[in-house]
């Protein structure tokens, strides 16, 4: 049975957030028909990873403090994904090769150029697809993480303050 105190409460806040930007970003991608590059892809595992571990520590509480702390990990972890694509998106450091413009492209010969073409789909890094106030998906998404980064610091240091109390 879940017992909804105030820590718990805080819990469920947090993972519903992490569980709304990813029914935010399948609405986006099966519905509307924006597909995302690697690092959008890359961007949703945290937010999967603290849905699991939220729901984990609602149900038992015993590994309160452990599951609370790798939230904080995840969300930290997605925090520096989406700021290493927001990064990406404004030309500041290039991507990765597989989705991004990089210029080794005009190393291959043209066999293994249209090669790489014809067998590799490429949702590229560096273009913004979709805007909302002018920050792009990846953006909103630092800006989120960043926020639940700060959120997800103050329940952990409350679990583990109770807990040495």
């Amino acid at each position: 049975m879940i017992i909804l105190n105030s820590t718990n409460q805080k819990i469920l806040g947090l993972l519903l957030c992490s569980a709304s930007l990813l029914i935010t970003v399948l609405y986006f991608e099966y519905v509307l028909g924006l597909l995302p590059c690697k690092l959008c892809l890359w961007q949703r595992l945290p937010h999967a990873a603290i849905v699991l571990l939220g729901v984990a520590t609602l149900i038992n509480n015993s590994y309160r403090e452990l599951i609370c702390f790798g939230c904080l990990l995840a969300i930290f972890l997605g925090l520096l994904i989406s700021g290493y694509h927001v990064g990406i998106e404004y030309k500041l450091w290039p991507g990765p090769v597989s989705c991004s413009v990089n210029n080794a492209i005009n190393t291959l010969t043209p066999d293994l150029f249209l090669e790489s073409i014809l067998k590799t789909p490429i949702i590229r890094c560096d273009e913004v697809k979709w805007l909302f106030l002018n920050i792009s998906m990846a953006g909103w998404n630092f800006l989120i993480s960043f926020a639940l980064t700060i959120f997800w610091s103050h329940v952990t240091l409350n679990v583990l303050r109770t807990k040495i109390i």
